[in-house]
């Protein structure tokens, strides 16, 4: 979004802002005459012309007054009391004068009667490149005046910059990102089958008498003692109880009996009967090596 908005700002403001501001060489303004089209026919040979539409965005490459060629495309502005007015001529020459200043010989792009006129140091903004019809009107209304033109902008950016705020305050809520703090599950992103599930679960931790319930990140960590037995969370709609245990299969492979999915609550008291199981093959003789569980 920042490079969308970077092109737009180049295209539509810049110039608008600094007229003799560039970017990489390149400058751009808005062509406002409106020109007669001429047959290619009409055209001597060694002259040129070019016809653009009223209200075209043209770009240009910013050249020095020694890199102009006959029959270039050049733009330059002059200041009428205080506007800048922007003139665009196809350049035929110059000849500089016993006094040193130089005249310019140019002449309009559908018209080939030669004008001499005088172009400040600073004021050549460039040679034609290409031209892009309506941009220019576009840019002629977002810039009419100063207020529309920063409010334009200002709304611009907050359209662009906001975008993304928004899609990622979405995907946020659609992930379901765990707290960043030890906060234990998150009820209130569960659904009401997920919740009663939980709520049995933890009942069911609580009462058995052996086991402390200590709050995780987005889960809860069922300990004996200080020993981890299991994590209860809810991932990807369902809630599951994982055993702390690595359950090796005969050929190498990692058993998945302690990774126990609860999809319904009708699944409670299965999910119930292995947590059981599993605790009085693998963790029964524990609590009485440790000691008793501090409550």
């Amino acid at each position: 979004m920042a490079i969308i908005f970077a092109i737009i700002f180049l295209v539509f403001y810049l110039n608008a802002i600094d007229i003799t501001a560039s970017v990489f060489g390149i400058r751009f303004y808005d062509f406002e005459d409106e020109l007669v089209k001429v047959d290619d026919y009409d055209i001597d040979e060694g002259d040129a012309m070019l016809y653009m539409e009223k209200g075209s965005k043209v770009i240009l490459k910013v050249i020095g007054f020694d890199e102009m060629k006959e029959n270039d495309v050049i733009a330059f502005y002059y200041n009428d009391e205080g506007e800048d007015i922007i003139v665009t001529q196809i350049y035929k020459g110059k000849d500089v004068g016993f006094d040193g200043e130089t005249v310019y010989y140019v002449h309009d792009l559908d018209n080939a009667e030669i004008n001499a006129v005088n172009i400040a140091a600073d004021h050549l903004l460039g040679v034609y490149v290409a031209h892009v019809p309506v941009l220019g009107t576009i840019s002629a209304y977002l810039t009419a005046n100063t207020a529309l033109m920063y409010g334009s902008l200002v709304v611009l950016a907050l359209i662009l910059f906001g975008i993304p705020i928004a899609v990622f305050v979405i995907r946020l809520k659609k992930r379901r990102i765990g707290s960043p703090f030890p906060e234990g599950v998150n009820i209130n992103k569960l659904s009401t089958e997920n919740l009663y599930i939980y709520e049995n679960m933890r009942k069911f931790f609580e009462t058995a008498g052996v086991f402390t319930i200590d709050k995780g990140y987005d889960c809860d960590l069922i300990y004996i003692n200080k020993r981890l037995f299991a994590v209860l969370h809810c991932t990807n709609g369902n809630m599951y109880v994982n055993i702390n245990k690595n359950f090796q299969r005969y050929d190498g492979k990692i058993d998945r009996a302690g990774y126990i999915c609860i999809p319904h609550a009708s699944s409670i008291q299965t999910a119930q009967k292995r947590v059981n199981s599993i605790y009085r093959a693998y963790f029964n003789d524990f609590k009485y090596k440790v000691g008793r569980v501090r409550r």
